[in-house]
């Protein structure tokens, strides 16, 4: 029987499944790896019994569609929503400022936000203000952002320099994966403008309380399977059929054939091009031009002491080469004589080619210098996790190379964090694909 074929079991490849079978579709999930998740997963760590992810993310009330999916899988109550947009930034010595939103109409909050930190002075609300209301009118612009980079419009509206450093700058590495010196503006107009321009809402901070996988991935399957349909393990694909404008198969790597109704690639810019051949590609520019589209890595070093040395739940490091730091014994709950903090690197095209044993010690470096109460603690463990392709790297001019969810095949559609959504690769951006997909195909 013909089913709707969705390769990849991530964020993207879940929520179109899921969607589809809400809708009363045959839906055939294939996965190459033996778990779910893409992108977006946890494990177990074999020393300390502990759940690790493999990049800690971090949600906003604005993930209007990764909400969505959430609650018609049964997750949302494994989130964690953060009272009034509440983010500790921490200095050297251990000193805290706080950014907390006060109860009021967007985006006065931020103001009110920014107003809190004793970070930046009042010039610097004042001008983020400014920038925040001038993205009201975004749309005409976007064209023009498309072509500079974050620090380059910053700068162009007169954004000071400690505010950059201090506030703009760790926001954009967090939801680019990119440097701002480096990162498109567009993108990074966007999160602003959905983060702090739509409802009070919109600007929550969501933690999960349980690993990604756990998040997500389980109660999906389970949605998809209740429904008549099929999450197949390792089922990695080789090919994709072809006849004429439409897609008629897929031949998995043991050599099985399955035929299509509709087929969904959910999977990275790499894996959907080793699938395809050369001369499909070279006929078809929307798929071209993904050969242009580079990588960002994110590493995650992750430190478990015999003590507690903070009771901060997450918070951001000033002028560190770690930008995040998340208690997990805080947001998950969990007990025990050691205290694990994930610390985190966007954009960490240098740090990823360090040794572990560097990064450890870097790590530790910074936390020692950071939380000073560490100093006396024991380190008891650490694991460290590279995703060097976690995203795709957003430079000026990538937001033309992305490709819409359609193809010049009537049957087959892409889905990820990398089409073109006008987001940044986040979760948000891959659940909005998978849905764009889902109303595509049953729409035709």
């Amino acid at each position: 029987m013909l089913t709707d074929v969705v390769v990849g079991g991530g964020f993207a490849g879940l929520a179109l499944a899921t969607e589809l079978a809400a809708a009363g579709r045959q839906v055939t999930l294939l996965e190459r790896r033996a778990f779910l998740g893409g992108r977006a997963f946890s494990f177990t760590d074999r020393t300390t019994g502990t759940t690790v992810d493999n990049g800690q993310h971090l949600m906003m009330g604005c993930y209007h569609a990764t909400l969505a999916f959430l609650s018609r899988i049964g997750s949302t109550s494994k989130l964690k929503r953060i009272p009034d947009s509440r983010v500790e930034f921490v200095r050297e010595g251990g000193a805290t400022s706080t950014f907390r939103c006060p109860p009021l109409p967007a985006p006065l909050h931020l103001l009110g936000g920014l107003c809190s930190l004793d970070t930046i002075g009042w010039n610097d609300r004042l001008a983020a203000l400014r920038l925040a209301l001038k993205l009201r009118n975004l749309n005409g612009t976007r064209r023009e952002l498309e072509c500079e980079t974050v620090r380059q419009w910053l700068n162009r509206l007169r954004q000071p320099e400690r505010l950059q450093a201090r506030f703009w700058d760790p926001l954009a590495l967090a939801t680019i994966n990119e440097s701002p010196d480096r990162a498109s503006a567009d993108v990074f107009a966007e999160v602003i403008k959905e983060a702090f321009l739509g409802s009070r809402e919109d600007s929550t901070l969501i933690l999960s309380r349980v690993g990604l996988s756990d998040l997500y991935t389980e109660d999906a399957r389970a949605f998809v399977e209740d429904r008549g349909g099929t999450i197949r393990l390792n089922a990695a694909v080789s090919s994709i059929e072809f006849d004429g404008r439409q897609a008629t198969g897929v031949v998995l790597h043991n050599g099985e054939r399955l035929p299509v109704r509709t087929l969904t690639c959910a999977i990275p810019p790499s894996a959907l091009l080793s699938v395809l051949t050369p001369e499909l590609i070279a006929e078809h520019e929307s798929l071209a031009g993904l050969r242009k589209i580079g990588t960002s890595p994110i590493v995650s070093i992750n430190l478990w002491f015999d003590g507690e040395i903070t009771e901060i739940e997450f918070a951001g490091m000033v002028d560190s080469r770690i930008e995040w730091m998340f208690n997990k014994n805080r947001i998950t709950g969990q007990t025990g004589s050691l205290q694990q903090l994930a610390l985190v690197m966007s954009g960490a095209h240098e740090a990823a080619k360090l040794k572990r044993e560097d990064l450890i010690e870097l790590a530790l470096s910074e936390v020692k210098r950071f939380f000073p109460a560490s100093r006396g603690i024991p380190l008891s463990h650490a694991h460290v996790v590279r995703e060097r392709d976690a995203t795709i790297s957003h430079l000026p001019g990538v937001s033309s190379l992305r490709p819409p969810n359609e193809t010049p095949f009537s049957n087959f559609y892409i889905a990820g964090d990398w089409t073109a959504t006008g987001l940044p690769a986040t979760i948000e951006s891959a659940v909005r694909s998978g849905h764009a997909c889902a109303r595509l195909i049953t729409a035709s």
